[in-house]
C-alpha cells in the first residue's frame, strides 16, 4: 500500500518513524509492506533529521492528487485550510483519508462523511479525539448495540496539567502557565487550551457520533479556567473536592446540552484522580452502563499510533465501508441539563459592597453555605439551573467584584 503525507510536524514526524522504521506489533509480522511515497512539506530546503529521505519531499499537492499509485493521504497538517479543500479533493479522486485535525472533523464532518460515501472511500479519525486512546473506535462498537445519552470527560492534557500542578503545588494559574509553557505542554497563545476550545470540537465529535447529530463547536457552551486562582485550591481541598476542566454533553428526549466548564468533582471520583497530561473519557450506554476510557490524551507517539491503526484498519477492511448516521435532528437546550450547586468565590475590593452581594446571592439561592476569609466569600448554593448562576454572576461582575465559579457534580 503506497500513501502520502501531509506535514511532518509532531505528529507527521510520529507517523513516518513508525511505519519507516517499522515500530510495533503489526510491522514484525507484517505480509504487506507500508511505503511512504510522497510527504508534503511547506519548504522542500528545510534542514531535516537524516532519517527522512528527501527524494520522497514534495511542495506540491497535486502531485500527490495526481499519483494513481497513492492509496491513502494522512493530513498532520492542521488548520482549517488547506486541509479541508485538499481533504475534499483526496476523496473525489479516490484516495482513503485519514487525519488528527478536530478542527475540520468537528466543522466539516458530515459533509466529508457523504463525500467519502459518494467516492467509495473511507473517512477516518481516531486521532481527532484523545490522542491514542481508541476512543472513536470504541464509541462506534458501543453504538452498535446501546444508545448513548451522556459523554463526559477531561479531554485536554495542558488545562489538566495546569489544574493538577495548581493543586498539588499550591501555584498561582499565570505561574503554571508559564511553566507549560516553557515545558512545551503549553502554546505561546493558550487560549485554544484555557477557554476551552480544544475541548470543545472534541466534544462535538464524540457527541455527534453518539447522538446520531452534527454538533458544531460554536454549538456547545464554553467556560475557561483563566480565573481560578489559589485560594480556590485551598477551599476545594478543604471541601474535598478537586478542579477539573470537563468536557460534557446529554441528549434528553430530542434535545441535547452540552458544555465545556470548570467543574468540581468529588475527590473520590475516578476522574478527579487522572493528572497531568492523561485524558478520560466516559460514554454512558443504556444497556452496557457506563465504560471509562484512559490513557495519554496528546503528544507524538500516542497520536501517530493512532493514524497508522487508522491506515492498518483501511489496510484490512478494504471492502467494508462504515456509515456514521448523523441525520438525528435535535434541539440544542443550551445547560438546560446541568442544574446542581454551584461554589463561588467572590472577591470584594471594599466593605460596601459586601451587603449588595450577600442581598444578590440571597435572590437566588436561599438555602447555602457561605464562609468568608479576608476579602473573599465563599459560597456553596442550593441546586440551581445554570442559566440563572450565570446571571447572578454577570450582576456581581458589574459590581466590580472577581468571581470564579464552578458546578459541583455529584
Amino acid at each position: 500500500m503506497k500513501i502520502a503525507l501531509l506535514g511532518m510536524g509532531t505528529v507527521g514526524s510520529g507517523v513516518y518513524e513508525i511505519i519507516n522504521e517499522e515500530k510495533g506489533n503489526y510491522f514484525a509480522k507484517a505480509q504487506e509492506k507500508i511505503t511512504i511515497k510522497k510527504v508534503l512539506v511547506r519548504d522542500k530546503g528545510k534542514k531535516r533529521n537524516d532519517f527522512i529521505d528527501e527524494e520522497i519531499l514534495t511542495e506540491s499537492f497535486d502531485e500527490i492528487l495526481n499519483d494513481e499509485e497513492i492509496n491513502a493521504v494522512i493530513f498532520a497538517m492542521g488548520g482549517l485550510e488547506p486541509e479541508f479543500t485538499f481533504m475534499k479533493r483526496s476523496m473525489e479522486k479516490g484516495k482513503h483519508v485519514i487525519t488528527a485535525n478536530k478542527a475540520v472533523v468537528s466543522e466539516y464532518f458530515e459533509e466529508l462523511l457523504n463525500l467519502a460515501k459518494k467516492h467509495n472511500v473511507m473517512f477516518l479519525f481516531e486521532a481527532s479525539v484523545g490522542g491514542g486512546i481508541p476512543i472513536i473506535t470504541s464509541l462506534k462498537g458501543t453504538l452498535q448495540i446501546n444508545q448513548i445519552d451522556e459523554i463526559k470527560g477531561i479531554l485536554n492534557g495542558t488545562t489538566n496539567y495546569i489544574l493538577s500542578k495548581m493543586s498539588s503545588e499550591g501555584k498561582a494559574f499565570a505561574d503554571v502557565l508559564q511553566q507549560a509553557q516553557e515545558m512545551g505542554f503549553a502554546e505561546a497563545d493558550p487560549s485554544a487550551d484555557v477557554d476551552g476550545f480544544d475541548v470543545s470540537r472534541k466534544l462535538a465529535i464524540l457527541s455527534s457520533i453518539a447522538f446520531g447529530s452534527h454538533i458544531k463547536d460554536e454549538d456547545i457552551y464554553k467556560r475557561g479556567i483563566r480565573d481560578v486562582g489559589k485560594e480556590d485550591m485551598e477551599m476545594f481541598s478543604n471541601l474535598g473536592y478537586i478542579l477539573k476542566f470537563l468536557a460534557h454533553s446529554k441528549r434528553m428526549d430530542g434535545t441535547y446540552s452540552a458544555s465545556v466548564e470548570p467543574v468540581l468533582l468529588s475527590n473520590k471520583d475516578i476522574m478527579s484522580n487522572v493528572n497531568e497530561e492523561f485524558n478520560i473519557v466516559s460514554i454512558k450506554g443504556n444497556i452496557i452502563g457506563e465504560l471509562q476510557f484512559y490513557g495519554k490524551g496528546a503528544g507524538k507517539n500516542p497520536t501517530a499510533n493512532a493514524v497508522v491503526g487508522d491506515l492498518l484498519y483501511i489496510m484490512n477492511n478494504q471492502n467494508s465501508r462504515e456509515s456514521i448516521d448523523l441525520s438525528q435532528h435535535l434541539t440544542n437546550k443550551g445547560l438546560g441539563a446541568f442544574n446542581g450547586k454551584y461554589y463561588l468565590r467572590i472577591s470584594l475590593k471594599d466593605h460596601p459592597t459586601f451587603t449588595a452581594v450577600l442581598d444578590l446571592v440571597d435572590e437566588v439561592s436561599k438555602i447555602k453555605k457561605m464562609m468568608v476569609e479576608k476579602n473573599n466569600v465563599f459560597v456553596i448554593t442550593e441546586e440551581l439551573d445554570a442559566a440563572v448562576v450565570n446571571s447572578l454572576v454577570d450582576r456581581l461582575r458589574s459590581m466590580g467584584t472577581s468571581v470564579f465559579y464552578a458546578r459541583i457534580l455529584s
